[in-house]
């Protein structure tokens, strides 16, 4: 069976259930990202991130606070974008080099700041569930996320209990399927992406 390879990036952490994902993914052979805000890294929650690292698995920056960042002025976006990388490197010494914006909410003049920012911008180029939604179901997650999954894709997940149960079920049946899960960064040099644009997102590798 020919490999195919994806990637699955979680949104919104450090939350709870962060940490037993990670230890499902490595059950697997697998790795993920964590795109993470800023403000939900605490002294309570810092271990989820230093549990990540220590794992392997590629932390990506989510903003400061979750807004969106077209309503606000460009000196706010660019805070947005760049106080959690800065922490997160002056706290655990790891440097973070993409991004997915909050609900890929974006105009020309944020894209035009991440470009300047030579920040590369995650996508979502699967369907999985609407995850994020309190009422979301670990059947519906299941149904449409093996629907999607395809070789190259870029991944929206959220660290959510539902999704932590559907990925029970997703894990195994896209490794027999022939896929193997990787880090962000992985996915781009095995398709030998090298020079990755900025201020563009990234739904695909195969798109690029």
């Amino acid at each position: 069976m020919e490999k195919k390879y994806l990637t699955i990036v979680f949104d919104d952490g450090p939350l709870p259930y962060m940490c037993e994902m990670i230890d499902l993914f490595n059950q697997y052979g697998f790795k993920a990202g964590f795109a993470v805000m800023g403000s939900r890294i605490t002294p309570d929650t810092e271990y989820m991130i230093e549990y990540a690292i220590d794992n392997g698995f590629q932390l990506v920056g989510h903003s400061q606070t979750h807004p969106r960042l077209e309503t606000i002025t460009s000196e706010q976006v660019v805070d947005e974008l760049t106080t959690p990388i800065n922490n997160i490197k002056n706290r655990f010494n790891y440097n973070i080099t993409m991004t997915r914006l909050p609900n890929l909410c974006r105009d020309d003049n944020v894209l035009k700041i991440c470009k300047e920012l030579k920040l590369v911008l995650l996508g979502h180029g699967m369907k999985c569930g609407s995850d994020w939604l309190p009422d979301a179901t670990p059947e519906n997650i299941i149904k449409e996320t093996l629907d999607t999954a395809c070789d190259g894709a870029v991944a929206c997940m959220h660290v959510k209990e539902h999704t932590y149960e559907a990925l029970k079920t997703i894990l195994p049946e896209l490794k027999a399927r022939g896929f193997m899960l990787v880090n962000p960064d992985e996915l781009f040099k095995i398709y030998g992406k090298t020079n990755l644009p900025y201020g563009v997102h990234i739904h695909n590798v195969n798109n690029i």
